[in-house]
C-alpha cells in the first residue's frame, strides 16, 4: 500500500455500494475486506498487531489504517443460506467472524470506526428502536407472537414483516398485508397496523446531515405495500429528493442521540403531511437513493469515509 493511510472497508464481494465507493475514492485509499471470502485472504491480530493482506497481495497493518467503515459485511452461510458447510467448515466461518468482530472492537476503541457503528442492530432491533422512537414520532403498534392462537386476531389486516429479511438463496421476506386468523400460531410473526399511505419517505442520516427521499406509492399499492418489490424502474428511480420539516429533522437527530448513533437510514410513512416511524436501519442502506453523486448523499459518504479527512469516529454506547 502507499504512504499514506487508508481506509479498511468491511464488507461483502456482492456489495454494489461498496463497488461504488471504491471507485470514487480509488482502490489506493480504500483497502476493501470481503468477510464472504475470508479464505481468500491472509490475517493476523496479535497483543503487537492486526495484518491483512489480499487475494492480490496488497497488505496493511493496523499503524496503516486511519479510518474503518463496516458496510453490509455478513458470513458466506448468511448470504447463501442453501450453502452446504461440514461442521469443521462451520466452527472455521464462526471463529472468523468472532475475530473480526472483535478487530471492529479494537479499533472502535481507537477512535477509528467511522459512521456505521458496530453491532447497533443488536442493541436495537426493530422493537426496542419503535419504542423509543414513540418519544419523538407517531409509531405504528405493533407485536411479535408465536404459540398460541389468543395473540392473534382473527379478521384483523395486519402487516406481517421480518426481522432477518433473507430465508433462502434470492428470497427474501417482504412486508406484506395478511389476516391474522390465517396465520399459523406455532410460527413466529412480527405485526404491525396496517398504515394507509401515499408516499414512502426514507431519510439517511450522515452523521450532522439528513437526506430526505420521497417515493409515490400509487404505481404499485395495488399490487403490493413494499416498495421493493414494485417495478425496478420505480423502485429505484422513482425517489425525489424532499425538504423535511424543520421539527421533523430535530426528532430525528433527537431520536439517533437517544440510541447513540450518527448513522442509519429512517423510514416513514407519509399521508398528507403526517408522518408515521417504521423503523432505521443502522447499515444505512442507500446505494439507490444517490447512485450518480447529484444530491449530495454521496459526497457526504465519500468525504465521511476518505481517509484524508478528519477522522469522525462514531458514537461509543454509555452502557448503563
Amino acid at each position: 500500500m502507499s504512504k499514506q493511510g487508508v481506509t479498511l472497508l468491511l464488507t461483502n464481494s456482492i456489495d454494489y455500494v461498496a463497488d461504488l465507493l471504491v471507485k470514487n475514492l480509488g482502490s489506493e485509499n480504500i483497502f476493501r475486506y470481503n468477510t464472504d471470502l475470508w479464505k481468500d485472504y491472509k490475517l493476523l491480530v496479535s497483543d503487537q498487531t492486526i495484518e491483512i493482506e489480499d487475494p492480490i497481495g496488497r497488505r496493511v497493518t493496523e499503524n496503516d489504517l486511519v479510518k474503518v467503515f463496516r458496510r453490509s459485511s455478513m458470513r458466506a452461510s448468511n448470504i447463501f443460506p442453501s450453502m452446504q458447510l461440514d461442521n469443521a467448515d462451520r466452527y472455521a466461518e464462526e471463529e472468523v467472524w468472532m475475530a473480526l468482530n472483535d478487530i471492529l472492537n479494537i479499533y472502535w476503541e481507537q477512535g477509528k470506526v467511522v459512521l456505521s457503528q458496530p453491532f447497533a442492530t443488536t442493541r436495537s432491533c426493530k422493537m426496542q428502536q419503535m419504542r423509543l422512537a414513540a418519544k419523538f414520532f407517531d409509531v405504528t403498534p405493533f407485536r411479535f407472537a408465536v404459540g398460541s392462537e389468543r395473540f392473534f386476531r382473527p379478521g384483523i389486516q395486519s402487516v406481517a414483516k421480518s426481522f432477518t429479511f433473507k430465508y433462502a438463496d434470492g428470497i427474501g421476506f417482504y412486508a406484506r398485508k395478511v389476516d391474522e386468523g390465517s396465520l399459523d400460531p406455532s410460527h413466529p410473526w412480527f405485526l404491525t397496523d396496517y398504515i394507509d399511505a401515499d408516499e414512502d419517505v426514507t431519510v439517511a442520516l450522515v452523521r450532522d446531515e439528513l437526506f430526505a427521499f420521497s417515493l409515490d406509492r400509487q404505481a404499485f399499492i395495488n399490487e403490493t405495500i413494499d416498495w421493493r418489490k414494485a417495478p425496478s424502474a420505480h423502485a429505484h428511480r422513482g425517489w425525489k429528493p424532499v425538504k423535511l420539516p424543520a421539527e421533523m429533522e430535530k426528532a430525528i437527530f433527537s431520536f439517533a442521540a437517544e440510541v447513540g448513533v450518527h448513522y442509519a437510514r429512517l423510514d416513514f410513512l407519509k399521508k398528507d403531511s403526517h408522518y408515521t416511524f417504521l423503523e432505521a436501519n443502522f447499515s444505512g442502506e442507500w446505494g439507490w437513493l444517490d447512485p450518480d453523486n447529484k444530491n449530495g448523499l454521496m459526497a457526504k459518504i465519500l468525504y465521511e469515509i476518505d481517509p484524508r479527512t478528519p477522522v469522525m469516529s462514531c458514537p461509543r454506547p454509555k452502557w448503563r
